[in-house]
């Protein structure tokens, strides 16, 4: 870390820890219900006892901060302090286990802040051995508070083991002492729900004013970063974050918002800006490992298998579901998932039956375990990475800028060969230009044999410009010009060899087509070539076809096509199919939605209308191109295919467009149908989507969608409002 890190690092774990002044600094994520619990505390005369509050979240949310936050501030303003005193007892008071405790140590702490209060204590505890010693105890502190005119504000963390080890009579008398005494205001935490304010027969049921702590959203966690930046001096994260939203936006889905786990993943950035979202979970994970075995390792033998099943399942899953897993009797898991509950290990998902559902409640913790025990092939953790890196991809600007930098590493010899070729196969996966993941696939090569590691050398696939080169070396003209002409980055060499290609197959249409897109450039030397070349080579006669659409690479090649005339003179090859399916595709975006008639036109070419099965065996993403255009055309007569070909794995994001469409064109049944192919495993390949379209299948299957984790609900909102959009763009 750039900075000294070590008050961030030593106090994740126990904000005690924290100066106040850095604790005031870097508090951000919580302002806004700071600020609403201290506008009451502030504006509450306390002449009439006051609303008592419970701050419920889990663990890592930022309740013991927002405690301390809220007793420095009344430090801070002296009119205040003159009047009110805010206690902050431990999060761990092991020395508490009666009321009268709670009398003596709220008199320790008081003596410890006040002068005024230093013989408290001991005043107290010479009563003790009298009968009704706790009366009096509590009779002794209010009456000291009302001689100095003061009020207590008591700021108890984990106050739900406070209340457990109070009696029903305890627990009785502390309520009428919290609802009839103007001296004394309470504002509790904790990070489980307490079974004594959620109970009607206990005596705190309804008694709080219950505020819940939610994970941080997009834009907290952006502040929260930007502030830690500040604060810590790290300049390079906070462009990072400018530059990089999406990085920390998977990561935050992922977790759930919890501050510090966030905090743990800025430490990461700082000591490494260049990983993937996959490597940053990765080392989040070994961070959390000593805090999370720890809590595995305090349960039971059955919790801890009960707790694994739960993990391994991730969704929710009901008592006979897990009774099956584990072989323990139904009754046995009922009363062990009460205690994990009761210790804020479990949740409890209510449905509108009797079979209610269960998971872990912190979904962190859920991943860390199958990241760390899973089995070897379970690969959902992954899956889930990929699909959040295709909804917030990353900044092209600063992807070309860490592609420079990878590309640095590998020249001065100083990466491992194994990160090499990782970050390159990340890196090739996502660059829209073709010349750039050339260099990046013959660079790692040659890194990767010069370092003596031939077998991740031969891991990397061809490059796109490698392929072309191998169809012309086979003289496989046709193939290399349409591979060619999807291009993005379109140079003076693809040029050229488009036109090279198109003369060898007598096009010569197409060889003019492009030599007029050559002309554009500025460069005369590059125009004198041109001529010199197009005097030698090309019929001065020949038409020039009118171009259809923007796309003008594919222009020629669609206006040839669309010709039904010539439509037998056409070698329809697999390339030809994938070229009309990438342009079926470019159609259908946002671009040019005017040409839905054009592109249902196109698909004829692909599906001739007396033989639809010669279909099937082509590539399978010109198959869902096809069932893409059909639905925006309102035709439901969609073709078929086997998802278990690794093809449509490779396109996440044109096979997540087809499941949105077919919700958007409430085609629900027929989503939900390809999630039920457990071969598929769509499911979980594309939880987020799964869980969309049971949304809308609530009614048939009301407990399904319940299972849903709470790290997925963000992500499910945005693409049902999405498919809400859909439904509108593409009536």
């Amino acid at each position: 870390m750039s900075a000294n890190p070590q008050p961030l690092i030593a106090t994740i774990y126990n904000p005690h820890n924290q100066s106040k002044e850095a604790l005031i600094a870097g508090f951000i994520a919580r302002k806004q219900k700071f600020e609403r619990i201290f506008r009451d505390i502030r504006d509450a005369p306390m002449i009439k006892p006051e609303q008592h509050y419970l701050i419920q979240g889990i663990r890592g949310m930022g309740k013991t901060t927002l405690l301390l936050r809220i007793a420095y501030e009344i430090d801070n303003l002296p009119e205040l302090r003159q009047r009110l005193i805010p206690i902050v007892f431990n999060e761990e008071e092991y020395g508490i286990s009666s009321l009268a405790d709670v009398w003596e140590r709220t008199a320790q702490y008081l003596g410890e802040t006040d002068a005024s209060f230093v013989d408290l204590y001991e005043t107290i505890t010479k009563q003790y051995g009298q009968a009704e010693y706790e009366q009096q105890a509590f009779q002794t502190l209010i009456a000291a508070l009302q001689q100095q005119n003061k009020k207590l504000l008591l700021l108890i963390d984990n106050i739900g083991d406070l209340l457990k080890k109070l009696d029903t009579q305890e627990e009785k008398r502390l309520r009428e002492i919290l609802l009839t005494t103007p001296e004394l205001r309470l504002i509790g935490a904790t990070s489980v729900a307490i079974e004594q304010v959620h109970d009607y027969t206990k005596p705190f049921y309804e008694f709080f004013k219950v505020l819940y702590l939610e994970g941080l959203n997009r834009q907290e966690a952006i502040d929260l970063f930007l502030k830690l930046g500040d604060t810590y001096h790290t300049e390079a994260v906070k462009q990072l974050i400018e530059r990089q939203p999406g990085r920390i936006e998977a990561i935050r889905r992922l977790t759930g918002g919890v501050i510090r786990t966030m905090v743990l993943l800025f430490e990461i950035l700082v000591e490494n800006d260049s990983g993937s979202v996959f490597r940053d979970l990765e080392t989040l994970l070994d961070r959390v490992t000593p805090l999370y075995k720890h809590r595995i390792d305090d349960l039971s033998a059955q919790q801890q298998k009960i707790v694994a099943a739960l993990a391994q399942a991730w969704d929710a899953a009901s008592t006979k579901e897990i009774a099956q897993i584990v072989r323990l009797e139904s009754k046995a898991v009922s009363a062990q998932l009460t205690q994990l509950i009761n210790n804020g290990v479990i949740e409890k998902q209510e449905t509108p039956t009797k079979n209610h559902l269960y998971r872990l409640e912190e979904r962190f913790f859920n991943i860390w375990y199958l990241m760390r025990y899973g089995r070897r092939t379970d690969q959902r953790v992954l899956w889930l990475v990929r699909f959040f890196e295709i909804m917030f991809k990353w900044d092209n600007e600063w992807m070309q800028e860490k592609i420079k930098m990878h590309l640095q590493a590998m020249e001065v010899g100083s990466l491992d060969p194994e990160a090499a070729l990782y970050l390159t196969t990340a890196f090739a996966g996502i660059v829209n230009d073709e010349e750039l993941e050339d260099l990046l696939s013959k660079t790692t090569k040659l890194y990767l044999i010069t370092k003596g590691r031939q077998e991740l050398a031969n891991e990397i696939g061809y490059s796109r410009h490698e392929k072309v080169t191998e169809m012309l070396k086979k003289q496989q003209y046709n193939e290399a010009a349409l591979l060619l002409s999807k291009f993005k980055n379109i140079t003076l060499n693809v040029y050229l060899d488009l036109i090279g290609c198109y003369l060898l197959l007598n096009r010569k249409d197409l060889a003019e087509y492009f030599f007029i897109e050559l002309m554009k450039y500025k460069n005369k030397l590059i125009q004198q070539l041109i001529i010199y070349l197009k005097i030698r080579s090309l019929n001065r006669g020949s038409k020039k076809k009118k171009l259809l659409g923007p796309y003008a690479i594919y222009g020629e090649f669609v206006s040839f096509s669309i010709d039904f005339k010539n439509l037998q003179k056409i070698n329809i090859t697999s390339s030809t199919y994938t070229l009309i399916a990438e342009l079926l595709i470019i159609y259908f975006s946002k671009e040019i939605r005017n040409r839905k008639e054009f592109a249902l036109s196109l698909t004829e070419i692909l599906v001739p209308r007396n033989n639809i099965s010669s279909i099937l065996d082509i590539e399978p993403n010109v198959l869902i191109a096809i069932n893409i255009i059909y639905l925006w055309n309102n035709q439901y007569n969609l073709l078929g295919f086997d998802i278990t070909n690794s093809s449509y794995l490779n396109r996440i994001d044109l096979y997540s467009s087809y499941l949105k469409l077919l919700l958007a064109k409430k085609q629900y049944h027929t989503a939900y149908n390809y999630f039920q192919q457990e071969e598929w495993q769509l499911k979980d390949r594309f939880k987020p989507l799964y869980y969309a379209t049971l949304f809308f299948l609530k009614d048939e299957y009301p407990t399904e969608y319940l299972r849903m984790g709470p790290e997925l609900k963000e992500t499910v909102d945005d693409i049902l409002a999405e498919v809400a959009q859909m439904a509108i763009d593409y009536a």
